[in-house]
């Protein structure tokens, strides 16, 4: 796009060229004009003798007026040349702008896109070592409670057997005293 709006701005050039060249073609047939009326009245004052003279010097006032009238048509064209191609520019640059934009706003969020599967990766690994250090104090606790488990079933036991040594004493007492 840039290449472009080079190119049109070099067209706006060539423009401004043609319009200096059609101001002095424009030029050259007013003082063509004028030479012209001053032919015809030089002719006019020869009188007879100036006929040919005064057929040429109206023939070359006509071409001065069509020169004239084409040169002001040329400038017109010229003029909105320059108009379109100064749109074109703006338009050119807009766009350029706007690509350049567009782009910065791709590339941060590009970044954020990055920042953001760092994020997820970091809590993934976060919740993969919750979830392993919760596994193993789980393990722990259930390994604790195994133990006190099998501790509390080690006393119920020997407390049953305490329990049934005291009764079997009790019932051997009044045995031993007979």
């Amino acid at each position: 796009t840039q290449e472009s709006a080079r190119r049109i701005k070099r067209l706006g050039e060539v423009s401004q060229e043609i319009s200096s060249a059609v101001r002095l073609i424009e030029e050259i047939a007013d003082r063509t004009t004028v030479l012209a009326l001053n032919a015809s009245i030089q002719a006019a004052a020869a009188g007879e003798a100036g006929r040919g003279f005064a057929v040429v010097a109206e023939e070359v006032q006509r071409l001065a007026e069509r020169a004239s009238d084409a040169t002001r048509d040329i400038e017109n064209m010229v003029k909105n040349i320059q108009t379109e191609t100064g749109e074109a520019v703006y338009a050119i640059e807009e766009a350029t702008r706007e690509v350049v934009e567009g782009s910065e706003l791709a590339q941060q969020a590009g970044t954020q896109m990055s920042q953001l599967n760092n994020l997820v990766d970091q809590l993934a690994e976060l919740v993969q070592d919750v979830s392993t250090t919760t596994a193993g104090r789980i393990n722990e606790a259930v390994g604790e409670l195994t133990t006190l488990s099998t501790t509390l079933q080690q006393s119920v036991a020997a407390l049953q057997v305490a329990e049934g040594s005291e009764n079997g004493r009790v019932a051997a007492a009044p045995l031993a005293t007979d």
